[in-house]
């Protein structure tokens, strides 16, 4: 009976992680990001270069593009196949992630506890699985951190990661995890006195080498300044905000974390000072931000595999051992893979050709308003207002980095109504106000002479008094 679960646990396992990404990526693209990132990749396709391009009057800080490869293949992919071929892109790539993560989680244990621990990183992504070039730093990390295991195994240095993270920096800031984690292992193997002086010296040359590499990027020395840079005005974004423990995937990772400690004090097997700095570099993500909790469990994922595979004092013969995918277990991943892949390519043209959370309706009372136009507008309409209607200014954006810590402060108070809200939004000339119907801004212009010029799914377009298209 174990030998027979043990054949079919996994696929289920796996297949039920591959079929909860395509449930997530078959429906509206509705991650106000994801508009201005399509924006951007059409400014890089237009301008045939990585320059920085021209970006709402209002942006005054100074900028560089640091995800190009994945904005440009977006925007050729919509402008080819329109919003149901960016949701098929969305769902492949969050299929990559989910093989990337069992793949590393194989390499580490058996298929069993691999599954497991597989199956749990899809909850505890939730809060960033959407269709932005973060999902690139989700399918290259696990390949990184299972280079990285490795090297803490044999002391061989894997020089080809020097590449993986120069290619890494063109996609995605996150780059930088792919770093740390070098950091850590190297750190780890020090302190544990496996390696003399030479050998340290080989793995450390591999970590440098990571981070010197980036700064060949063609988009400059930006993009290695990039994840050093903290600007104050990240502390009104929801995603750069501390974690809250409570919500579910903070809840789905911090079980993983603790499940792994509690195993490892159990057993006492394999805990290296390489892994246990791992954990520790889990929990401090975890705590960081919301945004950062994905990376945590996709760290704490083989962490996880290990610490379970190490539970089971025999193992059944014909149960594969960690490492050795055997024909049967490669095959059931291809077919669950291409299955799941043919699903969301018949689903995406019906439940993804309407975009979500925007008011479509309002698109042609905004479309008569001339080129250059100022728009105040809601900060999760920016992007929609940056890749559907180019020809305006919006006044601020989810991308945050061309803005100004003042302008964000400003538009921050205004959308507070707090004092000198009004004087904010004459300063910023616009005529027009796209903003949520029900939120304090929109009726205290309304007070002041804005009149209404339509409104759809929760938000209102006003008109400044004396203006019109």
């Amino acid at each position: 009976m174990e030998d027979r679960a043990a054949r079919w646990l996994p696929t289920v396992l796996v297949t039920t992680a591959f079929a909860w990404v395509v449930a997530i990526a078959a429906a509206p693209i509705h991650d106000p990001d994801s508009w201005w990132h399509l924006r951007l990749g059409d400014e890089l396709i237009a301008q045939h270069s990585l320059d920085t391009p021209a970006w709402s009057s209002f942006a005054s800080a100074s900028w560089v593009p640091t995800e190009p490869v994945p904005e440009i293949l977006s925007a050729y992919v919509e402008k080819v196949s329109g919003l149901p071929g960016l949701a098929v892109l969305f769902g492949v790539a969050l299929l990559l992630m989910v093989l990337s993560v069992h793949l590393t989680n194989r390499r580490e244990a058996a298929p069993v506890p691999a599954s497991v621990a597989t199956l749990l990183v899809v909850p505890a992504a939730t809060l960033s699985l959407t269709p932005r070039p973060q999902l690139a730093s989700f399918i290259l990390l696990p390949i990184v951190l299972g280079a990285w295991l490795q090297t803490e195994r044999d002391l061989k240095p894997r020089w080809w990661l020097v590449p993986v993270v120069w290619a890494w920096s063109w996609c995605h800031g996150f780059w930088i995890f792919g770093v740390v984690v070098g950091v850590v292992v190297v750190v780890g193997v020090a302190v544990s006195r496996r390696a003399d002086l030479r050998c340290l010296g080989r793995l450390a040359a591999v970590v440098v080498g990571s981070l010197a590499v980036v700064a060949i990027n063609p988009a400059g020395l930006g993009v290695l300044k990039a994840p050093f840079v903290t600007r104050a005005s990240r502390q009104y974004v929801l995603e750069w905000q501390r974690t809250d423990l409570l919500m579910g995937a903070p809840l789905v990772t911090v079980l993983m974390i603790v499940t792994t400690a509690v195993v490892w004090s159990v057993t006492r097997r394999n805990v290296t000072w390489a892994r246990v700095g791992l954990l520790l570099l889990c929990v401090v993500l975890l705590w960081y931000a919301n945004r950062l909790v994905v990376l945590s469990g996709l760290i704490a994922s083989p962490l996880l595999a290990h610490a379970l595979d190490g539970l089971r004092t025999e193992r059944p013969r014909s149960a594969p051992a960690a490492g050795r995918l055997g024909r049967a277990e490669r095959l059931s991943l291809v077919a669950a893979g291409a299955v799941a892949a043919g699903l969301l390519i018949v689903l995406a043209p019906a439940t993804s050709k309407e975009p979500g959370g925007v008011p479509v309706a309002l698109d042609p009372l905004l479309d008569r308003w001339p080129a250059g136009t100022p728009v105040f507008n809601a900060y999760v309409l920016g992007g929609w207002l940056a890749w559907r209607h180019p020809g305006l200014d919006q006044y601020i954006d989810g991308s945050i980095t061309p803005y100004s810590e003042e302008q964000v402060r400003d538009y921050v108070r205004a959308d507070a109504t707090d004092p000198g809200w009004y004087r904010v939004v004459r300063r910023s000339g616009a005529p027009v106000a796209l903003l949520a119907a029900d939120g304090s801004l929109a009726r205290a212009l309304q007070e002041r002479g804005w009149t209404e010029s339509g409104a759809a799914d929760g938000y209102v377009l006003l008109v400044a008094p004396g203006r019109r298209p």
